[in-house]
């Protein structure tokens, strides 16, 4: 009896089928791996810093770069969303360092916080914050700003970074790194570590700095109120001690009368990697700041002195290869004109910023150990092996049918 040659075709047909089936699923396990192990992005190292009766900032890490922000509720206030001071509503960066700053509370109230990556709650802690009392106003402290620069590992900006200075006796403040990599914190209006007074504050006093990035250990320095205007530069991954010795004066700026404000960055004979350099300073609260950018084409601008004695401005238009300046125009608490000027250099792209490039100490730093656990392998998803186990069952099955035809 002829032999019909139908389960043959069919078989074939079966196992074309099958083959194409394994492409099909072979190119999509990846992607569809991740979907399924997608878990919450963990927030860790949250500190509570800069406390006042109206404001404070919340700052994290995360492993991998996100979008962060904070939902705060609490007192007679509905829920509303503060983002990272980085980032506008139109345009949200991610990053791995965070700081949020909360503005516009109410004195002695409690607020709850919910920290949030790319607009989903983080894996974190949940988190409670009360603003301090309002305190009678008095005359700022004699400490003026602490600032300097932080630089990576590899000798460029620590763009980002997250910077912790506590004064003895007073509460934790923090910023983060501009992307010149110089860093600012007013100390003028400090209050106690309990919150409840203003620090009284004597000439040398101890100041302890951290310096956070994600994925690493935070870098740790000692110095004082002597030394931390600037804090010598300091380098991501090691320790420093600069109590008691002194700082290099940097370069005397073009000063017109005599005032508390200043201009902080650029800092004059600096060189900078960058065409749009972040510009700041201190001064009166509230009061304008008219800038001029510029040699050869020089334009003017205008910026406002903020609530906690900081001004900032980046360039509106790029600054050229080679030498710049800048002048800043305010005025101080008595009303009059006070003018500065620095002289700085905007560096080729791919220059390496040098450790000269802010003014400091000739203290040799001290490593710190870079020995670290292997990190946990994180559990992967069960979705490959399932597939596999299927395909493995349907060719059985499509063996078994061939040879029973």
């Amino acid at each position: 009896m002829p032999q019909t040659k139908i389960p043959t075709i069919a078989g074939l047909l079966i196992a074309a089928i099958l083959v194409s089936g394994i492409i099909f699923f072979g190119e999509r396990v990846p992607a569809m791996s991740t979907l399924f192990a997608r878990t919450e992005i963990n927030a860790e190292n949250i500190k509570i810093t800069n406390s006042t009766d109206v404001s404070f900032s919340l700052s994290w890490t995360t492993q991998s770069p996100v979008v962060g922000d904070v939902l705060v509720s609490g007192g007679n206030m509905s829920s509303r969303t503060a983002l990272d001071d980085r980032d506008t509503p139109t345009k949200k960066i991610p990053t791995t360092t965070h700081h949020v700053t909360v503005r516009d509370l109410t004195a002695d109230t409690q607020y709850q916080l919910t920290i949030r990556s790319d607009g989903k709650k983080a894996q974190s802690p949940s988190q409670s914050v009360s603003t301090g009392p309002s305190l009678l106003p008095s005359e700022n402290n004699a400490l003026g700003p602490s600032y300097g620069s932080v630089l990576s590992d590899t000798n460029q900006p620590a763009i980002g970074a997250l910077v912790y200075v506590t004064v003895e006796g007073g509460q934790t403040l923090s910023t983060f790194v501009s992307p010149s990599g110089s860093w600012l914190i007013p100390l003028n209006r400090l209050r106690t570590s309990d919150e409840t007074h203003y620090l009284r504050t004597t000439q040398r006093m101890t100041e302890n700095i951290g310096v956070r990035v994600a994925g690493k250990e935070e870098t740790q320095a000692i110095t004082d109120t002597l030394n931390d205007s600037p804090v010598p530069v300091m380098t991501i991954g090691k320790s420093y001690d600069f109590r008691k010795q002194q700082a290099q004066v940097p370069k005397q700026p073009t000063v017109l009368g005599t005032s508390t404000v200043s201009l902080v960055a650029p800092q004059e004979g600096s060189a900078i990697p960058g065409t749009t350099p972040l510009i700041h300073g201190t001064g009166i609260p509230e009061k304008t700041v008219v800038l001029t950018l510029g040699i050869t084409n020089p334009y003017s601008d205008t910026t406002i002195v903020g609530t906690d004695g900081i001004w900032r401005y980046t360039p509106i238009k790029n600054l050229g290869i080679g030498k710049q300046s800048v002048t800043m125009t305010t005025q101080d608490s008595s009303g009059k004109t006070i003018a500065i000027t620095h002289l700085f250099e905007i560096l080729k792209s791919g220059t390496q910023v040098l450790g000269d490039a802010t003014p400091s100490a000739t203290l040799e730093p001290t490593p710190t150990s870079t020995l670290a656990g292997e990190p946990i392998p994180t559990s992967g998803s069960i979705l490959p092996t399932l597939i596999i186990v299927f395909i493995g069952f349907g060719l059985l099955v499509a063996g078994g049918t061939l040879l029973a035809l």
